[in-house]
């Protein structure tokens, strides 16, 4: 479960985010679009994309996470394929929509629920490593999207990896399932239920397995949680989405600056396992704490100059922690709220990351107003602050024992 979840996470985020390295200047070159015209579909994508996790997560209960994860690749693939070939805009952007309500099926949500119900004691471990391929991805498929579309043109590319989509469907079919339970085990395969009080239990709060909506919503530890994260993801995103071009404003060529995009992925991935096996070792609200600290040094370090040391120490410094932050959101959710209620709780928080979208435009006003991106990171050094400030504030009575 944890290898299917690993490869949505890979396809779902390459082929709505990373991969559109690759496309965008030869669909601009072949339909006759502008870079402003192609951004309002990952625009509104992303818009329908929050909506759809949203309503997946009411589903779950009701169709179970094997039905979303196996009916979500054929409609993404779908959709994939078509991005290559439509030459209308306006249904360009409706396939991107198309796009994401697929890979919102079998990844975000969805996925972090089955791993959160089968794994307690080892969840950092298993939704860390199962978020690894949300960074691989990006250091494979732009690489890959572009020989194909150099090799065999835009209608082939989109169809080599569409059909790469497609590969996840029989899969989540065969080894998804929601809960243990409905196959007769207990989380890590204990032989007892884990207990109240304990990792995966419900933290001693029974009452908490009937909270209604307006009850989530009145608790201060998911308004902290919530925000706290939609500040941190602002940083990571708007930094990530245009990181190429700021190597390449501090005097690096195209070929060192995409190289040092991937090895950013690499390490992003790497972060994303070990945040979240740290969250296994250590009290997770003071990993996360300690997260959004490491991340603010590496802002800082971005902008400490052009030199080989300060760009080197950015690279390893903010692409170890800005992976963890997507890891360590479920991950948390499921230690604070208890297991029982990841799924209501975390379609919730979803919405949270609607507020992530600031980041591109922090991004391009920063460019606009100042011709540099230093104010943007300066900016974002800061919502890391305060975001590390949000989860210092969240009780320790309020998470699961340890």
């Amino acid at each position: 479960m944890v290898g299917v979840a690993c490869l949505a996470n890979f396809m779902s985020t390459g082929t709505s985010f990373y991969v559109f390295n690759a496309f965008l200047l030869p669909l601009c070159a072949a339909r006759d679009w502008s870079r402003a015209d192609l951004n309002l579909a990952p625009g509104l994508g992303y818009a329908c994309g929050l909506l759809a996790q949203f309503t997946y997560g009411g589903l779950i209960p009701r169709l179970g996470a094997r039905w979303l994860m196996t009916l979500g690749p054929f409609l993404a693939s779908f959709a994939f394929v078509m991005l290559g070939r439509v030459e209308s805009l306006w249904l360009f952007v409706v396939c991107y929509v198309l796009l994401q309500l697929g890979n919102a099926a079998m990844s975000g949500i969805v996925s972090h629920t089955v791993l959160s119900n089968w794994f307690a004691v080892k969840r950092g471990r298993a939704i860390g490593l199962a978020t690894t391929g949300i960074s691989l991805s990006g250091a494979v498929l732009p690489y890959l999207a572009l020989r194909l579309i150099e090799a065999r043109g835009l209608a082939e590319a989109a169809l080599v990896i569409g059909l790469g989509v497609l590969g996840v469907a029989p899969l989540a079919w065969v080894f998804i399932r929601t809960t243990p339970e409905e196959c007769g085990y207990w989380p890590d395969g204990a032989a007892n239920p884990p207990p109240a009080d304990g990792p995966g239990g419900d933290g001693g709060r029974a009452g908490d397995r009937g909270l209604e909506a307006g009850q989530v919503w009145r608790r201060g530890s998911f308004w902290k949680l919530g925000l706290a994260y939609a500040l941190g993801l602002s940083g990571a995103m708007g930094v990530m989405f245009q990181i190429a071009p700021r190597f390449q404003d501090l005097g690096l060529d195209s070929r060192w600056a995409m190289a040092l995009t991937a090895v950013m992925a690499l390490l992003g991935a790497a972060g994303k396992y070990l945040w979240g096996q740290f969250c296994d070792w250590w009290p997770p609200l003071r990993v996360v704490w300690c997260l959004f600290l490491v991340k603010a040094l590496g802002l800082g370090l971005g902008l400490a100059g052009a030199s080989a040391i300060a760009t080197a120490a950015f690279v390893l410094v903010f692409g170890f922690a800005m992976g963890g932050v997507m890891s360590t959101y479920p991950i948390l959710t499921a230690v604070i709220f208890g297991r029982g209620q990841f799924t209501r709780v975390y379609r919730m928080l979803v919405l949270f990351l609607a507020l992530q979208g600031l980041g591109y435009l922090v991004m391009g006003q920063s460019f606009a107003r100042t011709g540099s991106y230093d104010m943007a990171y300066l900016v974002f050094l800061l919502l890391d602050l305060i975001a590390a400030g949000l989860v210092a504030s969240i009780p320790r009575k309020t998470t699961q024992a340890r």
